[in-house]
């Protein structure tokens, strides 16, 4: 009797489509970001688009260090958020669901599949 190899299931592709809207907007937080930090504003957005495109790229190429990444950034800005308005709900929301929105998305099956 052969004896059989284990057989994994076939790898699915990265989660591409996914991967280009979050570096679209990884780009834009990049370049509004910069903009006001010339302008004397914070640095927070345009570190958090350099994060934010960093970790697209990684899930381009179907990285599970994408998603490690864009976690980093988002309890980075939650924390941020936090010390910037404290506990008020309405002044959080606009601050972290986007950004908590897509952090979950990239814990669901559809996303996860494809990474290694």
């Amino acid at each position: 009797m052969i004896a059989m190899a284990s057989q994994r299931a076939p790898r699915t592709r990265p989660p591409r489509i996914f991967a280009s809207i979050l570096m679209l907007i990884g780009l834009a937080l990049l370049g509004g970001g910069a903009w006001l930090a010339v302008l004397g504003g914070s640095v927070y957005y345009a570190l958090a688009g350099l994060d934010i495109v960093v970790a697209a790229f990684l899930l381009w190429r179907g990285r599970w260090a994408g998603v490690l990444i864009y976690w980093t950034m988002l309890i980075g800005t939650v924390v941020w958020a936090l010390w910037e308005v404290g506990l008020d709900g309405w002044q959080l929301l606009p601050r972290l669901w986007l950004f908590t929105v897509l952090g979950l998305w990239m814990l669901t099956p559809w996303v996860r599949r494809g990474l290694d």
